[in-house]
């Protein structure tokens, strides 16, 4: 099988699956009755055949927030600018962060550190939101200044310096954690004895000896990492309240005449653009990486 044709069965078979999950809402019903769960399966398709019929003139991108009309393709820019400008600077910076400490971690000999960096490693993403949005309650409280807003109140004063900094630590953590795992095993090896012993220094060893054989797992688990910061995007942005794709999608998935099987199936296409930018992106980022310390 050739590339394209691999390729070509690849998007559509996404496309195929991204369509029948969005099904799923109107598939699953609830009977009135007794409460129990149903599949009306002629309503799911009543609803695909909509949409593909509604993509001629324009219907498929027609949605309703409560029971104002609104058009997707006019909405989403900036709810998609939003979304991609907060995860591209917090993965950015995250993944730089993380390659550099995970390289600290790995030879540090303070145990405290390695403590540290393990309860923040299983303390789930909303709790570390929730936890600075603490912080700057405690902080404002105790001395009556207001370091950072906790979370945007409109679209006119929205809230920028901790949303970027939960965007940068979250990836940044799972990226040391990485890394130092890696960079660990990695300066164990008898390569790394036999440079020590011919007397390198001891950054170039662990820059230009030991850090080109840990980027390949870095880039084999880029696609978990971008899970991470995928996995509790709606989250992220239902607290800090900023209005981005996740937002736009679940707060109106379902309006006053019930689910709105288009706007979930625009929504998620859009989701799957933004993975795709990002992580040749972050792909791009990690070559940077190995032109400079690859030898």
């Amino acid at each position: 099988m050739s590339k394209l044709t691999s390729h070509t069965a690849i998007i559509l078979g996404i496309l195929m699956f991204v369509l029948a999950f969005a099904m799923v809402p109107a598939v699953l019903q609830q009977s009135y009755v007794d409460g129990s769960l149903h599949y009306n399966w002629s309503e799911g398709l009543k609803r695909l055949v909509s949409y593909i019929d509604g993509l001629a003139n324009g219907q498929s991108f027609i949605y309703l927030a409560g029971r104002t009309e609104h058009s997707f393709l006019e909405q989403i820019g900036s709810s998609f600018t939003l979304t991609f400008s907060y995860m591209i600077v917090g993965a950015s910076i995250g993944m730089t962060i993380g390659i550099l400490l995970g390289i600290y971690f790995a030879i540090t000999r303070a145990r405290w550190l390695k403590s540290l960096l393990e309860l923040l490693g299983v303390l789930p993403d909303f709790v570390i939101v929730l936890l600075l949005q603490f912080l700057i309650v405690v902080i404002a409280d105790e001395t009556g200044l207001i370091v950072f807003q906790v979370a945007s109140f409109s679209t006119d004063d929205p809230a920028v310096a901790l949303p970027l900094i939960s965007a940068i630590i979250i990836p940044a953590i799972y990226m040391i954690r990485n890394v130092a795992l890696h960079m660990s095993q990695t300066l164990t090896e008898d390569y790394i004895s036999f440079a020590k012993a011919r007397g390198l220094g001891k950054r170039y060893i662990i820059f230009f000896h030991a850090l080109p054989n840990v980027l390949p797992f870095v880039k084999a688990d880029l696609h978990k990492f971008m899970g991470i910061l995928f996995g509790n995007l709606f989250i992220f942005e239902y607290l800090y309240n900023l209005n981005g794709v996740t937002l736009m999608v679940f707060s109106n998935a379902y309006a006053y005449e019930g689910y709105q099987y288009n706007l979930v199936v625009n929504g998620i296409f859009t989701m799957l653009l933004l993975y795709v930018i990002m992580f040749a992106i972050l792909r791009a980022l990690l070559y940077g990486w190995e032109k400079v310390f690859v030898r």
